[in-house]
């Protein structure tokens, strides 16, 4: 059967999982075993291919890395670090505008799938302190909750990108960290443009700014670990994960005390159903790099001539909207994409990466099916148009600045 088929019938399975609420793990696994009887392969290499999937290395570290970040969230909210962040936070800065941006963003360094929904209420109350329209709420939730993914060292998508890719996960940091900064200026200008500050009065306090370091610490131990270290992401996470177990301690210190943070906090953070989406994005990986279908992609794409600018450019973007999972969306990008990169320096090597992960974020951001948007609009009862308008303006100029910093570094 033709490739094109193949590939375009395994994807719209995909879609169907997703929009039909089925984990993305099993959507992955089917497309993956559609794609690869439509390819022709033999039950043999099928087997072959779904086993190396499971035990490839890539997969292993992957799995662990998703559990320990369930793991730590979990810790941190059970523990009080989450309250205390938010408490601290409200009581040393003084712009209630600064308090709306950074609840969501805080909030979502946790990368809890959907946790927009647990800063949606915040986003309400500080956006009602400036008079701010529920669409504009909404908009605030999604944009400040996910300009931080561009470049956060924490989130799945780009630990997986940087396994896909060979990137090291610092390197994408320092390239998306400008992307992310443009984007918490312009969302800041836009978004609160024409509404008060809402300056509540500024009460520096040392020991409540103690507090709010002391809650996130786990999290700062974690980036700085990885970024300035480059340490190996699950033994980063492992560190970040004790921290938090013994964060917030009562003054007896006991064993008996410590053994039940383990078995409450621990264990009720266990998601095994992420391992399923690790697995069956890795086979359906797997699976592109065996079939033909790359190769024949390939040499299409070639011989049309398609400029790759304007393929690192949409192909990212429409995949990432149409599933509205970025972990999916990168599992079919970067396999698809990386064979078609010329060859060139690691700097010009690393920007094209960096960039096709920032057009597949940009796509998940506002998709439809991306539960946090969906969830933002549910809470808020408003119109996707409504919660659209705000956010494309920040989105575009998120893509053309990273655009042209992309150009600049690959004609050094």
């Amino acid at each position: 059967m033709p490739w094109y088929i193949a590939l375009s019938a395994s994807i719209i399975l995909i879609l169907i999982g997703i929009y039909k609420k089925v984990n993305i793990g099993l959507t992955m696994l089917l497309g993956a075993l559609a794609l690869g009887i439509l390819s022709g392969l033999p039950l043999s290499a099928l087997l072959r291919i779904f086993f190396e999937g499971l035990t490839n290395r890539i997969t292993i570290m992957l799995a662990f890395s998703i559990l320990l970040l369930g793991i730590l969230g979990n810790i941190l909210k059970e523990t009080g670090a989450l309250r205390e962040l938010v408490e601290n936070l409200q009581e040393l800065v003084s712009d209630i505008r600064i308090i709306s941006m950074a609840m969501p963003a805080l909030i979502g360094m946790l990368t809890v799938p959907g946790g927009a929904i647990l800063s949606a209420p915040l986003c309400a109350e500080t956006g009602k302190k400036l008079d701010l329209p529920p669409q504009r709420q909404a908009a605030v939730n999604i944009w400040f909750r996910h300009v931080l993914y561009f470049m956060l060292p924490l989130f799945p998508s780009l630990i997986l990108t940087s396994q896909l890719s060979g990137v090291s996960m610092s390197r994408l940091v320092f390239f998306n960290l400008p992307l992310t900064i443009v984007g918490i200026i312009s969302g800041f200008y836009f978004l609160f443009r024409g509404y008060k500050d809402g300056n509540k009065g500024y009460h520096f306090s040392a020991k409540r700014l103690l507090n709010l370091l002391r809650s996130i610490l786990p999290l700062i131990i974690i980036m700085f670990l990885v970024i300035f270290f480059d340490l190996y992401f699950p033994l980063a996470i492992l560190f970040g994960t004790v921290l938090a177990i013994l964060n917030y301690l009562p003054v007896n210190r006991t064993a008996t005390v410590i053994f039940n943070r383990f078995k409450t906090m621990i264990f009720p953070g266990l998601n095994y159903s992420v391992v399923l989406v690790i697995i069956g994005i890795m086979i359906y990986k797997e699976m592109l790099e065996e079939s033909a279908v790359l190769v024949d992609m390939t040499n299409l794409i070639l011989g049309l001539g398609i400029p790759i600018l304007l393929l690192i450019v949409c192909i990212p973007f429409i995949i990432g909207m149409l599933t509205g999972d970025n972990s999916a969306s990168v599992a079919i990008v970067f396999p698809m994409l990386i064979p078609l990169l010329p060859a060139a320096s690691q700097t010009a090597y690393t920007a094209y990466i960096a960039y096709i992960y920032v057009s597949s974020t940009a796509g998940h951001i506002i998709s439809p099916a991306h539960p946090c948007f969906s969830l933002t609009k549910e809470y808020f009862r408003e119109e996707i148009k409504g919660i659209l308008l705000p956010i494309l303006p920040l989105l575009l100029i998120v893509m053309i600045t990273g655009l042209l910093l992309t150009l600049a570094i690959i004609n050094l």
